[in-house]
């Protein structure tokens, strides 16, 4: 293992860089965490952990917790748009022994606060309202400079600073991110408002061509995750917090099964978001002099296959075992890169895909071999904590 006096910085205090942190600190290491907000903010809806995050987040000793905040699906069903007839139902309740692991959906701000729950139980230091502004790397070591003239030096710094890196900006080469022609909207709406189904233990996909709207339960069932795709011929900007009309989301669907109005029609109206999904392409190498990329800062994914934050869970697991294993930082980023490019390669590609294959099914010739889904794809069986590094 490096010797565990490495001074090590982790830029950004998301999922990705939160894993990494509690990783890190499993091994014996002392990383420190700069997060640019002030405080961890309870924002986003939200977000499935596939069995291959899993069993990174129970390596952790986070098993218990998760199963406390999270719902697990017995099914995840695709269902006829205009009719709302059932097309395929994917059995999940075999998932644990098919896969070693559960599959789990919870609200985003859920799965933050109890990894910076766990950070701060283990002493982990995380300092806030540090936006970073400048970062040099070379074979010495890593400088940061911080917004209003802060500065820190590391032997080794991680970007996980998310989908508009600073740190990729600096010190990697990347082109300008295309439109990928879809858009997505997000919201949450109170169960209590919806047919029971919405909040039974139930991934419910409605699907048409160039458009498809799914929902699923969080926070014990008191609210229910509401994600819509749609398509477009442009977009000017790639935000994800732009406010949206409900009124412009139900004309998406105005021809749909009733259960899908109801859906929209819940929708709190300050409360609904869109954004436009770019393509980025795949870096050639994430390792800069002693800086090392991770999360969305690696390899940004569209949402089809629901491996964003999964995959990001896999970094941080992998990256603190790549530590653990080598003698040099050099040789442990190396190891790091060479054990997660590749997968993250292939799931970055296979997201990419995912939303042209979706939405050019018709679900009035819909057959189950259609669907090239995560199951056909092996992608859940993959396990961060046993795998080569």
């Amino acid at each position: 293992m490096i010797d565990p006096a490495t001074r090590i910085a982790i830029i950004g205090g998301g999922i990705g860089g939160l894993v990494a942190a509690l990783a890190l600190h499993r091994v014996g290491l002392n990383p420190v965490v700069h997060e640019r907000a002030a405080a961890f903010e309870a924002v986003g809806a939200g977000i499935s952990l596939s069995p291959n995050a899993v069993k990174g987040l129970a390596w952790l000793g986070l098993g218990p917790a998760l199963a406390r905040l999270a719902n697990e699906p017995l099914e995840q069903q695709l269902r006829h748009g205009r009719t709302g007839a059932l097309l395929q139902a994917i059995d999940r309740r075999r998932t644990r022994e098919t896969y070693g692991a559960p599959y789990l959906q919870l609200h985003r701000a859920d799965l933050v606060a109890m990894l910076a729950d766990a950070l701060a139980q283990a002493g982990v230091a995380v300092q806030f309202g540090k936006t970073l502004a400048s970062i040099a790397s070379d074979a010495d070591g890593v400088q940061l400079g911080f917004a209003g003239g802060g500065e820190a030096q590391a032997d080794v710094a991680i970007g996980a600073d998310g989908l508009r890196s600073t740190v990729r900006a600096q010190l990697f080469e990347t082109r300008a991110p295309q439109f990928s022609g879809h858009v997505a909207w997000r919201a949450l709406a109170p169960a209590a408002a919806l047919p029971e189904e919405a909040s039974a233990a139930l991934n419910i996909n409605h699907l048409g061509q160039g458009r498809n709207i799914v929902c699923y339960p969080v926070r014990g069932g008191a609210l229910v995750n509401v994600m819509a795709l749609t398509e477009s011929a442009s977009w000017a900007e790639e935000s994800w917090s732009a406010r949206a009309e409900t009124a412009e989301l139900a004309a998406h669907f105005a021809d749909w099964a009733p259960f899908v109005g109801k859906l929209i029609a819940a929708l709190p109206e300050d409360q609904l978001f869109r954004w436009g999904l770019f393509i980025r392409e795949p870096l050639t190498h994430w390792v800069a002099g002693r800086t090392a990329l991770l999360g969305d800062a690696a390899h940004p994914m569209l949402p089809y296959m629901g491996q964003g934050a999964s995959c990001s869970i896999e970094d941080g697991v992998v990256l603190a075992r790549a530590l653990s294993a080598a003698d040099d930082v050099e040789a442990a980023l190396a190891r790091y890169q060479a054990a997660r490019q590749p997968r993250a390669g292939f799931l970055q590609a296979q997201s990419n895909l995912g939303g042209a294959r979706l939405h050019a099914i018709n679900p009035d010739e819909f057959q189950p071999m259609d669907l090239k889904d995560e199951d056909a794809l092996g992608i859940f069986r993959h396990d961060p904590v046993t795998a080569d590094v």
